[in-house]
């Protein structure tokens, strides 16, 4: 399918994969999206300036935090990244039809006609992918050409109940563009008398065509003045901001206007150093205006379709683009007047040059007649079983190309001799496209079945949401491509039985879960002085992992929480240096009463192992982070070894020359990665870790987290 992209402040359209169709979405066929004067046309010009150059010392700064983070092969691909240029999607408001309907979504039902909205999501493509709570049905096929500007009538429809309007009132509207004409509509049909204010000659007059009282120039007129004069001295009732600028003096001239105790909301974007004074004295309440409205930034309604109560919040954005939806169909709005031509996708650069004429509010992007091949699915049916073959040249597929596999693993997969990523997979077609111009990728997909569809990889590195490693795991596997799986493999028992049963019957494909704290230079030094040793082994690790509010991913049912997505490293490290069995796990969570302090995030956990060794992990989000990470104290035979944060290691009845410090910590990532690519050349496989480690891993890590949630308990192993 096409869609367009901006690239170097170019516009292009590029050939795509259709999107992923998850179980909360739609998949429409766009028939029209909408370019508006504001947000798109800004994006284009900044993509035009180059900035990685500007503001140096803080670039500096910024470099030095990085490598500190990520290390220095981390920080060189970022800052190739920036050098190369990204590709950004473009759009955020469409019209179509539905032509599938994930199996969550309840509303909604192929073949209807839809408004699409969200930056991302409802692009410039012939195809989208649209979360439910982001799509609304319309009555009328007639009417989706004038549906295309939903997104942009619900953030001025937003305005309008931030200003909480109230008939009779007068309202002075700063700023005359698309936005604004919406908003000067609204309202007068909220019984109002508008006053525009713009610098543009011909957009005034259109707003006083459109129901506006009274419009005056920024530029010419006293404004100020005028609408005193209009309002008998009192001023505005309240004033609404929809214009673009970085000038804080629009802002300045909305307090000037609006009388005592009035109301000044902002929807659009502008400089915001105010001035206290006019404030004080005036007692004006400043409200910003949230995009489409309640919902909007939250992944709970947004991503997962999980609604506001109706009683409780009125007009959340889905129910905003429904009420404008239907001003629409009711005609009780002017939407002609505001679009200034339609315009074919083949002629995409038509349509952005016609913008560059302020008289101009907005093109509709056409893409019709539709060319049903467009709308054809790729065939991703799969034979299963099929065996791996070892290969002297690799050809590595990224599924997931979010930050980890872009700063990590991409780096040092990239640097493998013989090894190259030949496809990346990512449900965010820009980011794949992105990362596929660093490493030279053949293939862009969305789908990891349809990578194995064209059988262009020998090896796959799963880098996706903890939740979907295991069904990734096991549909490689029985590709017969070999697996390198950023931790952890699974997120709960039935998972982890899955998989065992998959691991069991394809013992001959290659699989390695990425614990790699092992391979760290100073963990293989502790273990040549611990594996020798006449007791058993006492081990404290402190991981003062920083906090992470919950509605971050991780702490979501896709990312299952820290315990299952990073504390299993420490488990794994536990395991590998005793060089036993666990036969019990003991765990003590914290009490809070704070609902923002979470239980699996602060708990200590104590492994019992059958060779009498006791390893102990304190896992806290409550530290300050200049204590550093990771701290290991380990005592055995007499002595003890301090390891701080993978940069200093310290023996204590150990010789003097086994101490050591290092300003570039070493986790053991390219040694892990390293040792599994080079294993997959030769014809008898030995993996890094083998499957039992990781399996006794994966279970701890599931046991410590049940245990965790519960506040505490202790668990035989058997």
């Amino acid at each position: 399918m096409r869609q367009v992209f901006i690239e170097k402040g170019s516009i292009v359209v590029k050939d795509s994969c259709k999107p992923l169709c998850d179980v909360f979405s739609v998949l429409v066929s766009v028939h029209y999206s909408f370019i508006s004067t504001g947000t798109e046309v800004a994006t284009i010009a900044q993509s035009k300036q180059s900035t990685f150059f500007s503001n140096v010392p803080h670039k500096i700064k910024k470099v030095l935090e990085s490598v500190a983070k990520n290390g220095v092969d981390g920080t060189k691909a970022l800052i190739k990244g920036k050098l190369k240029g990204t590709v950004q999607s473009l759009g955020y408001s469409c019209s179509g039809k539905v032509i599938a309907v994930g199996k969550k979504v309840k509303t909604l039902r192929i073949g209807d006609c839809v408004a699409c909205a969200g930056a991302g999501l409802a692009n410039h493509a012939d195809i989208v992918a649209v979360p439910e709570n982001l799509v609304v049905r319309l009555s009328n096929e007639k009417q989706l050409k004038k549906a295309s500007l939903t997104t942009i009538g619900s953030i001025a429809l937003q305005g309008i109940r931030r200003a909480n309007l109230q008939l009779g009132e007068t309202v002075c509207v700063i700023g005359l563009g698309l936005l604004g004409q919406i908003v000067v509509q609204l309202a007068k049909l909220s019984g109002c008398r508008v006053i525009g204010v713009d610098v543009i000659p011909e957009r005034m007059e259109q707003a006083k065509r459109l129901g506006a009282f009274a419009t005056f120039n920024a530029l010419h007129d006293d404004v100020k003045k005028e609408i005193e004069f209009l309002t008998e001295h009192y001023g505005a009732d309240s004033t609404i901001i929809t214009a673009a600028s970085k000038s804080d003096s629009i802002v300045q001239q909305a307090m000037e206007v609006t009388r005592k105790k009035g109301r000044v909301v902002l929807v659009g974007d502008v400089g915001l150093n105010i001035e206290r004074s006019p404030f004080y004295k005036k007692e004006i309440d400043f409200l910003i205006s949230c995009s489409y409205g309640p919902g909007r930034y939250d992944s709970a309604y947004e991503q997962e379709g999980k609604d506001y109560p109706y009683a409780y919040v009125r007009w959340t954005e889905n129910r905003n683009m429904q009420a404008f939806v239907q001003l629409i169909e009711n005609g009780q709005i002017d939407i002609d007047s505001l679009i200034a031509d339609e315009v074919p996708l083949t002629s995409i650069e038509k349509a952005y040059d016609s913008l560059k004429n302020p008289q101009n509010l907005g093109i509709v992007l056409s893409y019709l007649p539709k060319d049903v091949s467009q709308e054809k699915s790729v065939n991703t049916n799969l034979k299963n079983n099929v065996s791996y073959k070892p290969t002297q040249k690799i050809r590595v597929g990224f599924v997931g190309a979010g930050g980890f596999a872009k700063i990590k693993l991409m780096p040092l997969v990239s640097q493998i001799k013989n090894v190259t990523i030949n496809a990346i997979v990512d449900v965010d077609v820009s980011s794949s496209i992105n990362s596929s111009k660093l490493y030279g990728a053949a293939h862009v997909l969305v789908d990891d079945k349809q990578l194995f569809a064209k059988d262009c990889v020998d090896a796959v590195v799963i880098a996706t949401p903890h939740t979907f490693h295991c069904q990734q795991i096991i549909t490689a596997m029985q590709q017969g491509k070999a697996v390198f799986c950023e931790k952890p493999m699974v997120t709960d028992f039935n998972q982890l039985q899955q998989l065992t049963e998959c691991v069991q019957k394809r013992k001959d494909v290659p699989f390695c879960v990425d614990y790699n704290r092992s391979f760290a230079p100073y963990i293989q030094k502790i273990k040549k002085h611990t594996e020798k040793r006449a007791t058993p082994l006492v081990v404290h690790y402190r991981m003062n992992a920083g906090y992470i509010s919950g509605d971050h991913w991780v702490q979501k049912d896709v990312g299952a929480g820290r315990i299952i997505g990073e504390a299993c490293h420490i488990f794994d490290l536990f395991c590998f240096l005793t060089d036993a069995r666990p036969v019990a796990v003991s765990v003590e969570a914290v009490h809070a009463r704070q609902k923002d302090i979470f239980n699996n995030d602060n708990f200590s956990a104590q492994i019992s192992f059958e060779d009498g060794s006791i390893c102990t992990l304190l896992y806290t989000a409550l530290g300050n982070s200049s204590l550093g990470k990771e701290r290991m104290e380990l005592f055995f035979d007499g002595k003890s070894i301090v390891m701080n944060d993978y940069k200093e290691l310290v023996g204590f009845g150990i010789p003097g020359s086994f101490n050591e410090k290092t300003k570039n910590p070493d986790k053991g990532h390219k040694e892990l990665i390293s040792q599994f690519f080079e294993s997959l050349k030769k014809e008898r496989k030995e993996a890094p870790i083998n499957f039992d480690r990781m399996r006794t891993v994966a279970e701890i890590s599931l046991i410590v987290n049940q245990l965790a949630s519960k506040g505490g308990g202790k668990k035989e192993l058997h």
